[in-house]
């Protein structure tokens, strides 16, 4: 766990038996909701679609696991990075 969080906040999902790249192609759809939402200014649709992806980028993360990546680490390396370079209030 990086910084006392559980690494995934959502419960799998069936499509943890998708290819890395159709989870990709998935992922990028929700991305472009959140858009179309924004564009109607429907504020509420926009969060919830934020959440989609959300719940899609852990389903990705878990296919990555699957397949030998450490998303731990690959956490522990953004905060890292984010904390250098002055992101956090």
């Amino acid at each position: 766990m990086t910084q006392g969080r559980p690494l995934y906040q959502f419960p799998a999902t069936k499509f943890v038996t998708n290819s890395p790249w159709r989870q990709w192609w998935h992922l990028l759809s929700e991305v472009v909701e959140i858009g179309f939402a924004l564009l109607r200014g429907d504020l509420q649709h926009a969060a919830t679609e934020a959440e989609d992806v959300g719940c899609s980028k852990e389903t990705f993360q878990r296919i990555l696991s699957g397949l030998g990546a450490d998303i731990e680490m690959a956490r522990e390396e953004v905060i890292a990075g984010h904390i250098e370079r002055g992101y956090y209030v």
